[in-house]
């Protein structure tokens, strides 16, 4: 009985340590994955994601036989297990934001009176990346960006982290600003005013945000409901 035990804890021990060789693998395979699909991705995204599918991974197929095979059952339901699981986990992360903010008891940055609240440009812009990144990671350089900035062609956002402008990458087609950008800028008279405008859903568009048709060559319609929800009455 002893001997049988003793066997059990040192066939334990070799699955602990293989799993753990093989979790590390995975996270490092991971990371190198999603750096290559969306380079712009948060750092510390990119680390949860490839822990948590190399921890998830790597203690399934450590398991016995026998309890692997009861997956089998749950094959045809993994998506919707897997999308429970990340809602649950995003809704945990929430959480915790939420408790280091009531801990936080720093004064606001000063905000003139009657203005809206300021948002960072990543938390309604969508997918943004400083000219750095554009530059290495779509080939657009630095000294393009910042022209067409100055020239109102492109859309560039300030944010309260830094000193240096981000880029929507949304309004990129084959590696200039779409069509359109420009003249949306000048009728808004403000380009965060324009993008705000072109990444909310609009009835004119089915409820689809206009940038959608704007990408898709629909120019002049997007421009006439600009000016239309700039320029009508009840405005």
């Amino acid at each position: 009985m002893t001997t049988r035990r003793r066997l059990s804890r040192d066939i334990h021990k070799a699955k602990l340590a293989r799993r753990e060789d093989l979790e590390g693998q995975l996270v490092h395979l991971v990371e190198r994955a999603l750096k290559k699909h969306d380079p712009t991705a948060l750092p510390t995204s990119v680390r949860v994601a490839a822990r948590l599918t190399a921890v998830i991974a790597s203690q399934i197929v450590t398991q016995t036989q026998v309890v692997q095979r009861t997956l089998l059952t749950l094959e045809d339901d993994i998506s919707e297990y897997g999308t429970e699981f990340v809602s649950q986990l995003l809704r945990e992360g929430q959480k915790a934001k939420e408790r280091r903010v009531e801990r936080f008891t720093a004064s606001p940055p000063f905000a003139p009176a009657n203005s809206d609240p300021v948002q960072l440009a990543d938390d309604w812009a969508g997918p943004v990346a400083g000219p750095t990144a554009i530059e290495r990671y779509y080939g657009i350089p630095r000294s393009t960006l910042y022209r067409w900035q100055k020239l109102n062609e492109a859309v560039a956002l300030g944010t309260r982290t830094s000193s240096k402008p981000v880029f929507p990458l949304k309004q990129f087609v084959d590696g200039r600003p779409a069509a359109g950008i420009a003249e949306l800028i000048q009728i808004f008279g403000d380009a965060r005013k324009a993008w705000q405008w072109l990444v909310q859903p609009h009835h004119d568009f089915e409820g689809h945000p206009p940038l959608d048709a704007l990408i898709n060559g629909k120019i002049e319609q997007v421009l006439d409901s600009s000016r239309r929800d700039l320029f009508s009455p009840s405005c």
